[in-house]
């Protein structure tokens, strides 16, 4: 079924918004009618999206532009920067989703800030900033690594800082920042709620590519059942959602959902036949174990026979 956001005209004018929000309205009211209003209650044939904003924190007016945005979108914050405290207080009284953006080893060896977890550290002391990191953070619900392509991908070091998050009743969303990423797997032996990104929408500011990032989003939606998608509180990103948002809720072509709420879901237990009986299974136990992938946005088409598809520059970030 073709849904909102790929009926929308795409215009690389990237001062057009009212001529953005004209297209997208009409293509909108083009569309069958929704039976019932958007709900987790919706039928499991609507596509989730789960909308992660990073590096929160530094930036008051910005923040608090993403904080006003529509729909439960989920805030990761980066820890100890000016704003985070005020802001993540904001942001839990907003009925959105709060996170820890916490800042970890890079191979490009950019800057990390405050709260950086590298890998000269103990576990002891990973395990200490970490939770100091956390403890900056009021309503923190989960955590999501900043940068992190040289962290991530090391056993002992996300074993230590799943340790800590499994002790803080949180959950973990992989980044995936790096496609030889253990985040994910070390989050699932700990039995964490955990996931991983889908789709960086901003890597490419321009409204052209913002439709064509956050239309790929929308294509994994529809085919896996949801996507997870980051983005950062740029203005030309915030500027992009404050738009198409309105629109995409008010169609109920898509459920949006904080990050906590879909992953609750996800560990819902789930009735599964083995054997000629059925017993029921969480949602989380039946993605063991973890398929080895080297996970693009691309991994999520079908592939032809003999395909040879290439990780891509844009699909990973530090």
């Amino acid at each position: 079924m073709k849904r909102a956001v790929r009926n929308i005209v795409r215009k690389p004018v990237a001062g057009l918004f009212l001529t953005l929000t004209a297209l997208i309205s009409l293509s909108l009211k083009s569309l069958p009618a929704a039976s019932s209003p958007q709900s987790h209650s919706a039928s499991s044939s609507i596509p989730t999206l789960i909308i992660i904003i990073d590096d929160v924190g530094n930036n008051g007016p910005l923040g608090e532009r993403a904080i006003a945005l529509p729909g439960p979108v989920t805030l990761a914050f980066l820890p100890h920067t000016p704003h985070a405290k005020r802001l993540a207080n904001e942001a839990a009284k907003n009925n959105k989703g709060v996170m820890l953006h916490a800042p970890m080893a890079n191979a490009t060896g950019a800057a990390l800030g405050p709260g950086a977890l590298t890998q000269d550290m103990s576990p002891e002391e990973l395990q200490k900033t970490l939770t100091e990191s956390l403890d900056s953070i009021p309503h923190v619900q989960g955590v999501n690594n900043h940068m992190g392509s040289v962290l991530t991908a090391d056993h002992i070091a996300m074993k230590s800082v799943m340790e800590v998050v499994q002790q803080r009743g949180l959950y973990f969303i992989d980044s995936l920042t790096n496609p030889m990423s253990v985040a994910e797997k070390e989050a699932l032996q700990a039995g964490i709620l955990t996931d991983r990104r889908d789709v960086f929408l901003d890597n490419d500011r321009s409204l052209e590519g913002l439709f064509k990032q956050f239309q790929r989003a929308i294509d994994i939606a529809e085919r896996k059942g949801s996507a997870i998608l980051i983005g950062h509180p740029y203005p030309e990103t915030l500027d992009f959602l404050e738009v198409v948002l309105p629109e995409l809720i008010a169609s109920n072509e898509v459920i949006i959902t904080r990050a906590d709420q879909h992953l609750q879901e996800e560990a819902w237990l789930t009735p599964v036949r083995t054997g000629g009986e059925t017993e029921l299974k969480s949602r989380l136990e039946l993605r063991l174990p973890l398929p080895v992938k080297n996970k693009t946005e691309a991994d999520e088409r079908p592939r032809s026979a003999g395909s040879n598809d290439q990780i891509t520059s844009q699909s990973y970030q530090n």
